[in-house]
């Protein structure tokens, strides 16, 4: 995450928490009513007006707590899936995972362009592949073939113990154009 991103949320949540707690203070009469300005005098006069200050305090608590959670959140992403081997301690990064689906799934001729996201969570993995495939095959077919592809090379990189689920998204399928050749699309 930027540096200027990270500002900006922590600035906003502290302005949101500030102003919510300022909306409640006045709502539930913590200041005195000598030391209240003009428009606050309006807040203490009328019960709507409290109740209406408290509501918008206790958005804007609610507001300054979840931009609070987007920052923790976007802050400490999980990107690398670390596990023992025999021989020590390893670190696989998601990027690594990725590549390796992409490089695995570029053996198969009827993909004519993927995507990869890997979603690491503790021990499970899960990779989405989103896939532009050619025709001429039968896509479940293929489509298992691929998964089982990926599903064996990943698990070589990340050993037995961690857990894997490869998703294919298929986003589309185009006609085989006369200058592909419709033999090739079964081998890999």
């Amino acid at each position: 995450m930027k540096v200027g991103n990270v500002i900006v949320y922590l600035l906003s949540a502290f302005a949101f928490l500030m102003l919510g707690c300022l909306f409640l203070f006045v709502s539930l009469h913590f200041l005195s009513f000598d030391d209240a300005i003009l428009k606050v005098q309006e807040v203490y006069q009328s019960t709507w007006r409290s109740v209406q200050a408290g509501v918008v305090g206790l958005v804007f608590i609610t507001l300054g707590l979840t931009f609070a959670k987007m920052l923790v959140k976007e802050g400490r992403p999980n990107e690398a899936i670390i596990f023992h081997s025999g021989t020590g301690l390893v670190v696989v990064s998601a990027a690594t995972i990725e590549n390796t689906a992409i490089r695995t799934v570029r053996h198969f001729s009827f993909v004519k362009s993927v995507k990869v996201k890997a979603t690491i969570t503790g021990k499970n993995i899960e990779l989405r592949l989103r896939l532009f495939l050619w025709s001429g095959g039968h896509v479940p077919t293929i489509l298992a073939e691929l998964q089982q592809e990926v599903q064996d090379r990943v698990k070589r990189l990340l050993g037995p113990e961690n857990q894997l689920v490869v998703t294919c998204d298929v986003r589309g399928v185009e006609e085989v154009s006369a200058s592909k050749d419709l033999s090739v699309t079964q081998d890999h």
